[in-house]
């Protein structure tokens, strides 16, 4: 007798609903990886610009920048940090943190990085905030909502400090 070594109904069945189990068991594992690298270039895009401000500080004579909380808001005159910053950078697509994807800030602020404007027009030696906090917890600039996890949670949001570090308030 010979024997056909086609696949029947149900096996076919089986194999696809294992193929399926093994997708739902891996999306979420995908989904937090994802997430994970879209933090590590946020903190990354922090690191340029935290650069930026170490040169614009060099030729201002350690005073911050004067510049807009939320530009679209049209609250006072001042520019966006994006363009105080400028010239210390070569691109400005490292204001865009690639998880601001909701509210798309980049598009409507010019940056998915909100500025410390309290810091704004002060020598940086002479501010109050980095007087109180020290400048490993005072920061100057962070991304404008939770865009890495749920609001709250560690490492949701990142931060460039003033001492150049970046990362979570911990």
């Amino acid at each position: 007798m010979e024997r056909k070594n086609n696949f029947t109904l149900i096996e076919l069945l089986v194999v696809i609903a294992i193929i399926g189990i093994l997708i739902a068991i891996t999306a979420p594992a995908l989904s937090k990886v994802k997430q994970k690298a879209n933090s590590s270039k946020c903190l990354n895009n922090l690191h340029n610009i935290s650069l930026a401000f170490q040169g614009y500080l060099q030729a201002s004579n350690e005073i911050m920048p004067v510049a807009a909380d939320m530009p679209s808001l049209g609250l006072n005159s001042y520019p966006r940090i994006v363009d105080v910053l400028s010239a210390d950078l070569n691109n400005t697509e490292i204001f865009r943190c690639p998880a601001d994807t909701v509210r798309n800030y980049f598009l409507s602020e010019g940056s998915s990085y909100q500025y410390n404007t309290m810091m704004g027009g002060r020598k940086l030696t002479e501010d109050f905030l980095l007087k109180e906090l020290g400048p490993s917890r005072a920061f100057v600039m962070h991304d404008y909502e939770a865009f890495h996890g749920k609001a709250g949670a560690a490492g949701a949001m990142n931060y460039a400090f003033a001492d150049g570090h970046v990362g979570d308030l911990e």
